[in-house]
């Protein structure tokens, strides 16, 4: 399959196929990102970064999602605020920075390993992520809901659960959606076994 230019956008945080991302925009150059996508009716990517030196800027990780923006609307602060829906992970290579700092790379799509039904070991997780969703609200809470579906639930753990970015970037890059969950299961343990002895 060709590889296609996209505009890169490097977060902490990912988003997976059929998932939504609301975003601030603030920054010159991703106002002019949103701006060209939106005039073109092209799509850009979201992708984790790397640790940025000192006086860079965060350089994108080799995978990400190609999102559209789905809704806008002026925040109150007077940012810029959207909501991006992931459609495909995508590689990406051969990156490049515009004058104005704004990421471009060359990607091409990945396939997951075919999704199937959630294995009962993995039933408590259903409801941990109800949770984080009613909690989230808004985008979350109105997208589509497939508890039955391995991939669907590993990858909204993934997205709503507070793992660093390098974290979110391993399992997103991870492509059986049941392998995803074995490695998100003992995490959430671990973090809930944390929050206990806080207490």
């Amino acid at each position: 399959m060709p590889y296609t230019e996209h505009a890169l956008f490097p977060l902490s945080t990912v988003v997976f196929p059929g998932g939504l991302l609301p975003l601030r925009i603030f920054e010159p150059r991703y106002l002019d990102m949103v701006s060209h996508c939106m005039r073109s009716q092209e799509d850009f990517v979201v992708c984790t970064a790397r640790p940025a030196r000192h006086g860079d800027f965060a350089e994108p990780r080799a995978m990400g999602t190609r999102v559209s923006i789905v809704d806008f609307d002026r925040l109150s602060d007077g940012a810029l605020g959207i909501t991006a829906h992931g459609h495909t992970r995508v590689a990406i290579e051969d990156t490049r920075q515009s004058a104005n700092g704004l990421w471009w790379g060359e990607v091409t799509p990945v396939d997951e390993t075919s999704d199937g039904p959630c294995p009962i070991e993995f039933a408590p997780l259903k409801e941990i992520v109800a949770a984080l969703i009613a909690d989230a609200g808004l985008p979350y809470d109105s997208a589509s809901i497939d508890y039955d579906s391995a991939s669907w639930l590993s990858a909204r753990l993934t997205e709503l659960l507070p793992f660093d970015a390098a974290t979110k970037h391993d399992l997103l890059t991870t492509d059986d959606p049941q392998e995803r969950l074995r490695r998100i299961r003992p995490m959430i343990e671990i973090e809930n076994a944390g929050t206990r002895s806080r207490r």
